[in-house]
């Protein structure tokens, strides 16, 4: 089964460099334009959207929808890993040495002592839903909106690749 999945358009805080994890913030005017290209890109005769419940998300699947005409189906798995106390500060300030950013770019990441989720606690909630999708399989064409923590992750998992940044309005195709 494959599923595309679109990472949400821009907001001011991917802009600024800001940790936003389950933060919900708007899309920026660069992210509404994004995601009005990529609206464009896609193709229209997908048959389900699915979208995380964050606020940029759902707007960037407003926008994408303007051309599928889908039901818009909010999934709180579909949403960018918690950072806890850490969502809503600069990265450069939290993590000065790099560390943090190594970890999370390499799916070793756990924020449990700042109240957050570690990396099997994402895999766990991603992974239902793909399962859910997999156990309604026939053939439907999926498209999925979510944060690039997401997408990252199941790069690394089901292709084993690194990737440092998962561009704002990208779409990346995965066979489950």
């Amino acid at each position: 089964m494959k599923i595309d999945f679109v990472r949400h358009g821009q907001t001011e805080f991917n802009k600024q460099g800001f940790a936003t994890g389950q933060i919900n913030v708007p899309l920026n005017e660069e992210g509404i334009k994004e995601a009005q290209k990529v609206s464009l890109a896609i193709s229209n005769d997908y048959q389900e959207l699915y979208c995380s419940d964050l606020l940029r998300c759902k707007q960037t699947a407003e926008i994408l929808n303007q051309k599928l005409n889908l039901p818009i189906k909010l999934d709180s798995r579909l949403g960018e890993r918690d950072f806890g106390t850490l969502a809503g500060k600069r990265i450069s300030e939290i993590d000065p040495s790099g560390e943090l950013k190594a970890k999370d770019k390499n799916q070793q990441y756990n924020y449990h002592p700042y109240g957050g989720e570690s990396v099997e606690d994402v895999k766990q909630r991603i992974f239902s839903f793909i399962k859910e999708m997999q156990s309604n399989a026939n053939d439907r064409k999926i498209l999925v909106v979510t944060s690039g923590g997401i997408i990252r992750l199941l790069h690394n998992i089901l292709n084993g690749e690194v990737h440092e940044i998962i561009h704002n309005a990208s779409v990346h195709s995965f066979e489950f």
